[in-house]
């Protein structure tokens, strides 16, 4: 499998779980899972200094939680304009 066709493949399922992530937004049962995933779009390094930058051992976690912010983002986005 190429770079291309991995990124196809990722957003691919990044679109569904957009989708899913929406329609489930209608539905107040599942607001607590919301809140749990916005927690978790919140890097915490245990720094106290927040001007500290991050080194590469967090690299993956900062990246994580950027994605999980987006996806939430996007899942919020399409879910008003439904």
């Amino acid at each position: 499998m190429n770079g291309q066709e991995l990124e196809a493949r990722l957003n691919a399922h990044r679109e569904v779980l957009i989708s899913l992530m929406a329609s489930m937004m209608a539905d107040p049962r599942h607001a607590k899972v919301f809140d749990d995933l916005q927690q978790d779009a919140i890097f915490r390094d245990g720094e106290e200094d927040p001007g500290v930058v991050p080194t590469r051992a967090f690299a993956a976690e900062v990246h994580a939680a950027d994605e999980i912010a987006r996806l939430l983002d996007a899942a919020r986005a399409r879910a008003a304009a439904a």
